[in-house]
């Protein structure tokens, strides 16, 4: 895994350092519709050390942080999304098998 198109699963920032792996899983449904997490997630420093810590809640509230500066429109919206957020990582967390591996970045 090469870390240079890579975003934080958590929070999109570029460049995760982390690989955490997990199993994949359904990630939420609407209607006809669900998407499925595949895989491992990747974490960027500050998120890791979030995890690391087990503080869910700043996870989630880091995570909707930089949506939101990323699209301040999502502001009136944001107790719903922390919600959101807070449960996306809480299945990441039921789903997670294994400690945390450094992303090595492979030239091109």
């Amino acid at each position: 895994m090469a870390n240079g198109n890579l975003l934080c699963d958590f929070c999109s920032a570029p460049g995760p350092a982390w690989r955490y792996p997990a199993r994949s899983f359904i990630a939420y449904s609407a209607a006809n519709i669900a998407g499925e997490s595949v895989g491992d997630w990747a974490a960027c420093e500050e998120c890791h050390v979030l995890i690391e810590a087990n503080d869910r809640p700043g996870l989630a509230q880091r995570s909707l942080d930089e949506l939101i500066a990323k699209h301040p429109e999502a502001v009136m919206a944001a107790p719903a999304l922390y919600q959101d957020l807070a449960g996306l990582h809480q299945k990441f967390f039921e789903f997670r098998c294994g400690s945390a591996a450094l992303i090595t970045t492979v030239a091109p």
